[in-house]
């Protein structure tokens, strides 16, 4: 038990010690205000404050762990030991690294004013970490052990629990098939646009289709395959036909016998549509649909093109039961949005409360690989292989993101199931 001690006790810091002692080192705390307490206390302690204290690790705050509105921070990044730190105060440590971690995790600067992307999303190329070079770094694990060796150093009877590296594999269907279970109008019709374009290639695979019903999409086998011993999610797109919503009709029984098939063996999810974002009415239909076939309650998703706003998308899904969510991750930049490869709790800055949503980030996406960065096969491999090793320094939660159709073997994604199958194995490399 370590006791923490600050003259302010607010929401944001209590969050931000359970964040750091609780969901990533795995330690219970103490948080007080009484000074005479804290002093007479045996246990390894903290002083958060610019009261004087003896046999305590100091750090002096900065305002943002006690203030209450949301505005710019003045931000300089400074660089210790290859570590970024900001939120420059004097103490033992010579930064905030809680205001520092609070900043990261709760998404902060995705609550001011920002010039959004095509899809109305926060930019990767906007964040503090993509402009300071450190997007690729799970800053809040590393300053985590910063304190833990600063503790140890002064408590050395201290003991931290440990902890080993883990993996999950999530699959998001968008379309679950090209071909198969659309119906004969949307086949004939995609045939014909095909042939009056010259797309050589699409009327090749449907030729190929009428003859073997093998259909592109279907990587299913291969993906078990590959993933044997990987912790896997399935996330289904159940939502209304849309311009970016272009799955499967939900009533065709070859999408639900799909979707119970995978739910036999693995944890599946709602992905809700590009459109429920703006429209939170068509959520809980897209959910029910999902309970419907599965007949139990659904409680993880991830948004559809990542698209999300802090904190309304959160908020539409614990009003639905949703408990765990993994959208947390940029669609343009592989790496840590939040600055942190652990599972934690939602915060939400305009409600000042930690709120009943899990949230699980995710390091990489296939199509940010391939159509974002234009890596070709072996660089999206040494990509990943960096960020796996990353994780692994901090004995953290790596989380990958793949579609079926990323996986097809078709148009841009020739040679990419060499990826996936390399990269689970990289997950399964305990050596690595």
């Amino acid at each position: 038990m370590i006791i923490i001690y600050s003259d302010i006790l607010s929401y944001r810091l209590v969050y931000t010690l359970n964040v750091m002692f609780k969901y990533v080192c795995g330690i219970d705390y103490q948080l007080t205000n009484n000074l005479e307490d804290f002093k007479k206390s045996i246990n390894p302690k903290i002083n958060y404050s610019t009261q004087s204290c003896d046999d305590s690790l100091q750090i002096i705050p900065s305002n943002l762990l006690f203030e209450k509105e949301i505005k710019e921070q003045e931000i300089q990044v400074d660089w210790i030991d290859e570590i970024p730190f900001f939120f420059k105060t004097n103490g033992d440590l010579s930064h905030d690294i809680f205001a520092a971690t609070f900043y990261m995790v709760s998404r902060y600067e995705e609550y001011l004013s920002f010039k959004p992307d095509i899809h109305e999303r926060f930019p990767a190329e906007n964040s503090l970490a993509f402009k300071n070079d450190f997007l690729k770094k799970p800053v809040v694990n590393l300053w985590v052990i910063v304190l833990q060796n600063k503790l140890t150093k002064l408590f050395p009877k201290i003991v931290f629990p440990v902890k080993n590296t883990n993996f999950i594999n999530t699959l998001d269907i968008d379309v679950a098939y090209s071909y198969k279970s659309k119906g004969l109008v949307r086949f004939w019709g995609g045939f014909a646009k095909a042939i009056f374009s010259r797309n050589k290639e699409e009327i090749k695979q449907r030729k190929t289709f009428l003859m073997s019903q093998k259909d592109p999409f279907d990587a299913y086998d291969f993906i078990s395959d590959c993933s044997k011993n990987i912790k896997t999610h399935y996330f289904f797109l159940l939502g209304n036909r849309g311009a970016y919503d272009t799955n499967i009709h939900h009533a065709k029984k070859g999408l639900k016998k799909l979707i119970l098939r995978l739910a036999r063996e693995h944890e599946v999810g709602i992905h809700p549509s590009y459109q429920s974002n703006k429209n939170s009415d068509l959520l809980p239909v897209e959910i029910k649909r999902l309970e419907k076939v599965l007949e139990k309650k659904v409680t993880i998703s991830r948004q559809h093109f990542l698209k999300m706003s802090f904190p309304s998308t959160y908020e539409s899904l614990i009003n639905q039961g949703i408990t765990n969510d993994y959208t947390l991750g940029f669609a343009s930049q592989v790496g840590f949005r939040a600055g942190i490869c652990n599972v934690y709790p939602f915060y939400n800055l305009h409600r000042e409360q930690q709120r009943p949503l899990w949230l699980v980030p995710f390091q990489v996406m296939d199509g940010t690989l391939n159509q974002y960065l234009e890596l070709e096969p072996e660089q999206a491999i040494k990509e990943v292989k960096d960020l796996i090793v990353e994780v692994k320094k901090v004995n953290g939660l790596f989380v990958s993101l793949w579609h079926n159709s990323s996986l097809s073997e078709t148009g841009i994604w020739k040679n990419w199931q060499k990826v996936y199958k390399e990269v689970v194995g990289l997950m399964k490399n305990s050596e690595l």
